[in-house]
């Protein structure tokens, strides 16, 4: 194994930087995988424009938090712990709990209180001291003692597992969350990755499923109605808020759930409008820019419920559960994965990711060792 390993750091506002590193030394509780593949998202083109102050702040950072890499050096004791070996497959979740503040204690280690911020974790921790490999853009992660570690069926390709461990964990949280069930009709607004997944999982807890899109997302809204959702509605341009949601009373009856993938003011509103009485509104994304109106009133009149959840704590196991019947069943969400890039690469990555290139990605991923 070479003494060093390659990342692409982040050094401030749109600056890469591909650099060297030295493999740290291990404890006898640490790890180090070899990063096979590493999501990108466009969330990660905020990050690489620099418009969170905090993360330029820490910089140099490693970006990627969806990492699916294969065990390349082990401690004894983290051996013996979790049970793995040189060579075996594994995903990092991006956070990990401590040793028991009230977040932690409550389950939700994502918003750990002793870390004290709640983006320190895989791809935005500080990566000028050793250890140094924090992030996903890298050939090499390191893993300490108390980060959270999951064995890779050996049923699951790499493409498969990666999305099972990130979006799909992600979405089976936010669909049960969005009251999905057999009888209940959730609606997914934005056909994205992530919307996809939401929709996924929705179907597979039992809910009838409306995924709502743009005319742009033809090609996400077939493939989310080849995975089974009941109806999909593509949004004409300058067609109304009031129109699109009598047309998805006509398609497929009243709303009890939304998940609003989208970010964008107007698909906030429509997820309001959307809703029936007492309904649930799954707000997992953040328009940009970040302030936007709230009709408190329309919330008040149908007592709407909003909930907020961040990322997927404890649910990556089941994910990889659920994405192995899929792929037994025929359907692997693996080809989500549509472009993938070498580290050298990123800029290109996220830029296409974000929808700043002509294509339309479903899911990119660096592919780090090739």
């Amino acid at each position: 194994m070479s003494a060093t390993a390659h990342a692409v750091v982040y050094k401030g506002p749109e600056t890469f930087s591909l650099e060297t590193l030295p493999l740290p030394a291990l404890g006898s509780g640490d790890l180090l995988i070899e990063v096979l593949l590493c999501g990108v998202d466009g969330s990660e083109l905020h990050m690489y424009r620099g418009e969170f102050p905090w993360l330029n702040e820490v910089a140099p950072v490693i970006f990627g938090d969806e990492i699916l890499g294969r065990v390349s050096a082990i401690g004894d004791a983290a051996s013996e712990k979790r049970g793995l070996k040189v060579g075996d497959r594994v995903v990092v979740e991006s956070r990990w709990p401590c040793d028991g503040c009230r977040t932690c204690a409550a389950g939700q280690y994502y918003l750990c209180e002793t870390r004290g911020n709640v983006f320190l974790g895989y791809g935005t921790m500080p990566s000028g001291e050793p250890p140094h490999l924090w992030g996903g853009y890298a050939t090499h992660t390191f893993v300490p003692e108390s980060a959270l570690v999951y064995k890779v069926p050996d049923a699951l390709p790499d493409t498969t597992a990666l999305i099972a461990c990130s979006p799909l964990a992600n979405g089976l949280r936010w669909a049960g969350l969005a009251g999905a069930a057999p009888g209940a009709h959730v609606a997914v607004i934005g056909p994205g990755t992530q919307g996809l997944a939401c929709a996924l999982a929705a179907r597979c807890l039992g809910a009838k499923v409306t995924v709502i899109g743009l005319a742009s997302d033809a090609e996400r809204l077939e493939m989310a109605a080849s995975f089974g959702a009941d109806a999909t509605l593509a949004i004409e341009p300058g067609e109304d808020l009031a129109t699109t949601v009598a047309r998805v009373a006509a398609s497929s009856g009243p709303v009890d759930g939304v998940i609003e993938t989208a970010g964008a003011g107007s698909a906030k509103e429509l997820a309001v409008r959307l809703l029936r009485p007492l309904g649930v509104m799954v707000n997992v994304s953040v328009p940009s820019p970040a302030a936007q109106p709230v009709d408190w009133m329309a919330l008040m009149q149908k007592e709407i419920t909003i909930v907020n959840p961040l990322s997927h704590p404890h649910t990556v196991e089941r994910a990889f559960t659920v994405a192995a019947g899929l792929l037994a069943d025929g359907t692997d969400i693996g080809s989500w994965i549509t472009h993938t890039f070498p580290l050298e690469e990123a800029a290109e990555a996220i830029a296409l990711a974000s929808y700043q290139r002509a294509e339309r990605p479903v899911k990119v991923a660096l592919k780090p060792a090739s």
